[in-house]
Formats: structure tokens, sequence, C-alpha cells
């Protein structure tokens, strides 16, 4: 509620303004800046240094400063493009690729297990050979993940130092200095022209648009990813389904994506669901209720901050409707953001095949970027570029 009356206050000091009489004066944003330098806020800085341990948008985005993946792909079209791996081609379930440092991404294929394989082997520093149970037409596409990443060869930007807090690095007159804050601090310091990348707190997305001073500096990028909760086996099918039927979509699309991304029912349709369908199942559902095995069902809290709240937003409005559930140990449920592991919208539900998942909110990313920027751009799962951007 704090974040939500933020943004309140934040609009009725805007309409005071406007109703005053006077002329509005508006401080505009700072895009000075020091040359050559771009200077990053994240919510969250991967630490250790680990390839393989990277998880979520800001963590993977920073990863793929530092790590060079076998293959990559186009921001814009999402199509296959060499990395350290230049050529590549499949004779059923043998893939063969020519790539730098062979070997070293051999071995790290073996320590992350991305895929089931019956056979990886470097043949030399050039070649590597990958034999797979059965044919698989996506295994390029594997290759372009972070955690495939070998950790000791050079990535795109070379390691100043490092710590959890900050991290630094450096690429042909350009340097990146990442600093990890918290985004309300990361909003004041890119408002005084100390930052020129910062993530906009929850809740303050449409405040931000309306902000004369931010308005410009707003990017929006609706991610291949999903917020959703994972149930244990244990817990009973009927359970389950009166849990979809009866979560908070539209409320939790107003207070953490503020509508920038529809609510979610499947992993495999992207389209908004229809509000007279989930009216009428929703009113199924609680009839079902006093009929429901008494199962306390206990959700593991998040230690994202965001999505923490966001789980709040759902277990209260579960509660309301006498279900019952409560945050705490041993869990029974997860609430957590799944993000596509490569650009194809197939891989968002290959990635949880097996799990008992139930969909609630498409998600976006949002960020204040300063107009000095040349050249950023975001894809759809989160990662920027850096080597496409310039700081005058």
């Amino acid at each position: 509620m704090g974040r939500r009356a933020g943004a309140l206050a934040l609009l009725a000091l805007l309409v005071a303004g406007c109703d005053s009489g006077a002329p509005p004066r508006h401080a505009s944003l700072p895009t000075g800046g020091p040359a050559g330098v771009v200077r990053i806020g994240l919510a969250h800085v991967l630490w250790p240094l680990d390839p393989t341990h990277a998880r979520g948008r800001d963590e993977l985005t920073l990863a793929r400063v530092l790590f060079a993946t076998p293959l990559r792909t186009d921001p814009a079209s999402g199509a296959l493009r060499p990395g350290l791996c230049s050529a590549w081609s499949a004779s059923g379930s043998t893939w063969r690729l020519r790539c730098r440092h062979a070997g070293a991404i051999a071995t790290q294929l073996r320590r992350a297990r991305l895929f089931p394989a019956r056979r990886i082997r470097a043949l030399d520093e050039r070649r590597l050979v990958i034999v797979l149970p059965s044919p698989r037409a996506e295994l390029p596409y594997l290759l372009t993940q972070v955690a495939a990443a070998p950790p000791g060869v050079p990535g795109p930007f070379r390691l100043i130092s490092a710590s959890p807090q900050r991290v630094v690095a450096e690429r042909r007159g350009l340097r990146l200095e990442v600093s990890k804050l918290e985004p309300h601090e990361a909003l004041r310091l890119f408002r005084a022209g100390k930052l020129d990348e910062a993530p906009i707190p929850l809740g303050d997305l449409r405040a931000s648009r309306l902000d004369p001073q931010l308005a410009e500096a707003v990017r929006v990028r609706r991610l291949l990813a999903a917020d959703i909760v994972v149930f244990d086996h244990s817990v009973p099918r009927e359970v389950r389904h009166v849990y979809d039927a009866t979560a908070d979509r539209a409320d939790y699309q107003a207070l953490v994506p503020e509508f920038e991304a529809p609510p979610a029912e499947s992993l495999t349709d992207r389209k908004p669901p229809k509000a007279s369908a989930a009216i009428i199942a929703l009113r199924e559902a609680r009839k079902e209720i006093p009929s429901l095995p008494s199962v306390a069902v206990r959700f593991s809290r998040p230690r994202d901050p965001d999505l923490a709240y966001g789980l709040d937003l759902l277990v209260a409005a579960w509660r309301d409707l006498g279900l019952g559930p409560v945050v705490g140990a041993p869990p029974a449920a997860r609430f957590e953001r799944l993000l596509a592991p490569y650009p194809k919208a197939a891989s968002l539900p290959a990635a949880v095949r097996g799990q008992l998942v139930v969909p609630i909110a498409w998600t976006v990313d949002a960020r204040l970027v300063s107009p000095r920027l040349r050249g950023w751009r975001e894809d759809a799962l989160g990662a920027v570029d850096y080597r496409r951007v310039s700081a005058p």
C-alpha cells in the first residue's frame, strides 16, 4: 500500500500544480555525464560471478556483459547469430560445431546440464561434437543461454573490478559501472544525473509517465516471461483448480505490471483471457470451496521484494474467499517469475514441463534510460547488448 500511496501522492502534487494558476515549472532531466561511461543501477547483481548461477533479468543481463555464449540471438528478430561458435550443423542426433575454446565450452555444457546428451566432446580447440539421445532442432537456441558460457573465456567486456555491490567492466573505450541499488535510491540518483539507467520502482510506472522530468526517459518492454504459481504434487488437483480459477489476476495486473501486460491463464496463448469467461469460472469455483479437502497450502516467500508484494496480493484475495493459504514452511507452492531461456514462445512452457503451474500475469520490464545514451535496446528476454551502446 506504501507504493500505491506514493504514486497517488505524486499524482495529487501534479494536479495541485496544474490548478494553482501559476505556469508549471519543471526541472529538466540532467543529460550530462562522463564520456564513454554508462552508469547502471540494478536491483539485483550476479554474485558470485558465475554464469551458472544467473537468475532473473538483471543477473542474466550482467552475465551477458561478462561471459560469451557459444551462440547468440539477434535482439530485434531473435534469429541465431555466431558467438564463440561460428558454424553449426546437424546430422540426425549429432551436432558438429566450429568454435573458439571448444574444450572450455564442452566442460561448461557438461557442468550446466542444460539438456540430456549422450556425449559432449571437444575434438580439439576448434571442433565440438554433441550427441543427443534423439534429434533436437532447438539445440542451437539452448547454446544461447548464459549458463552455456564458459567462465574462464573472455566475454564481450573485460572485468575491471567486482564486489557484491559494484561491478566495473570495459570494452574498446566504453566503461560500464554497475551498482546494486534499491529502486527508489536508483530513481533518486537518476533524477540527479548520477545514473544513466535505473529500474522504475514497483507501482511508479504510471506516475513516471506523467512526470514531465522523467517521461522521455521511460522505457517499457513486454518480456517473454510470466509470473506463475508452481504447486507441489502433494496439493490435490481439485484444490489447484480452485486456486487457478479464483486468482485475482485483475488486481495483480493493475498493481504489478500496471496494465502494461495482460493477465495470463496459459503459457501457450498470450492473448488476454476473456473477462466473461473468468467471471463464470470464478462463480463456479466459489461453489466448490466448501467441499474442498482441508488443506492449508503454504507458499514460500520470494526473495525478490516485487514478487513478494505480488504474492501478498494473491494470498489476501484467496483468504478473503475462505481458502486460507499461508506464507511459511514447509512450502507446498512457490511464486516465481519464469523467464524464457531463449526468445522462442515454445521455450516458456517447455521450461516448466512436468510441473504443476498456474500462470498469473505476463510481465514487463520498466526502466529509466538517459537520453544521452545511444543504441540502448532491450530484447524479449530483457537483455541489453551494451556493445551497441555509446555514451557521448
